[in-house]
């Protein structure tokens, strides 16, 4: 509605409200530490999220992207002549977390599904309200992003539902860390996937063109319109990665998690935890947010 006002929200705006509302609906485990916007903050800042239980833990860099009104979003945005998915991969690593992007959207798509909807849970069949802030690997972005077959709609069918990565399919009705650390790690391995793919896919294409330059280079199908071609039909220079319903990814991610003690956090997380003041680690960052999972 607000985009029909012409008054659409800010990506920043919509985090804030989303943050604070978790803070304000489990304050005995979410802790929120919002730091001085810079200019340079203000053309693309990131967020990140800390998953602890004690002082070990994980955490996840996110960019935040606003669905446009015709599905897509913004996401060859660049900061200062770089993109900005290059700068939250290298702010990620440089920070010890793994690269995300939230997606807020609104209801105008369904996600394609190998017979269950993408956003079911183990609790039941979802809502479609669910599918209004949306995750998925800052890699799967990346590969959206260079490969032109790809693009935006690839990555928001590649998004879940960012409650799932905290969804227990137990009956101890509480996730674990090292659960949900498996889920996202499932998610980042699935997203280096499609980074990789990507690559082959342009560089076959890149050849092709070399060898016949005159010859226009056939179209690929996006991945919507692949998904309706019979599978007998199929060109495979055209095999696409396949969405997984949610519900699969978590068992597979859990199936295959090791389930090792995570690493101690870095000495500024737990400052923060702690209640002391800590500068970000880069000027991008606006905000942290902490979420003990031991309690």
């Amino acid at each position: 509605m607000d985009h029909v006002n012409g008054s659409p929200a800010s990506e920043e705006e919509f985090t804030k409200k989303n943050l604070r509302k978790f803070r304000r609906l489990h304050e005995d485990r979410v802790q929120i530490r919002e730091f001085h916007r810079s200019e340079e903050a203000q053309n693309g800042a990131d967020w990140e999220w800390w998953f602890h239980s004690g002082t070990r833990g994980f955490g996840m860099r996110v960019q935040a992207k606003r669905m446009k009104t015709g599905g897509s979003y913004q996401l060859k945005y660049t900061v200062r002549g770089r993109q900005q998915s290059e700068l939250l991969v290298e702010d990620a690593q440089a920070s010890g977390c793994l690269p995300a992007y939230v997606f807020y959207n609104h209801r105008n798509w369904t996600p394609y599904s190998l017979g269950h909807a993408v956003f079911d849970c183990p609790h039941g069949s979802g809502e479609q309200a669910h599918l209004g802030c949306t995750i998925v690997s800052a890699y799967t972005v990346r590969a959206a992003i260079l490969d032109r077959a790809l693009g935006p709609r690839f990555a928001r069918q590649e998004s879940m539902p960012w409650h799932t990565i905290l969804c227990d399919e137990s009956d101890r009705n509480q996730t674990t860390l090292e659960d949900t650390h498996a889920v996202v790690s499932f998610m980042h391995r699935i997203g280096l996937d499609h980074l990789a793919w990507a690559e082959r896919s342009v560089a076959r294409r890149a050849q092709r063109s070399e060898r016949d330059p005159g010859k226009d280079d056939k179209r690929a199908p996006t991945p919507d319109e692949y998904a309706e071609i019979p599978a007998a039909t199929q060109p495979t220079a055209w095999v696409y990665p396949t969405a997984l319903p949610s519900a699969i990814r978590r068992r597979l991610a859990l199936r295959d998690a090791s389930h090792q003690p995570l690493p101690e956090l870095p000495k500024r997380v737990v400052a923060m935890i702690a209640g002391r003041d800590v500068q970000p680690p880069d000027s991008r960052l606006v905000m942290s947010v902490m979420i003990d999972l031991a309690t």
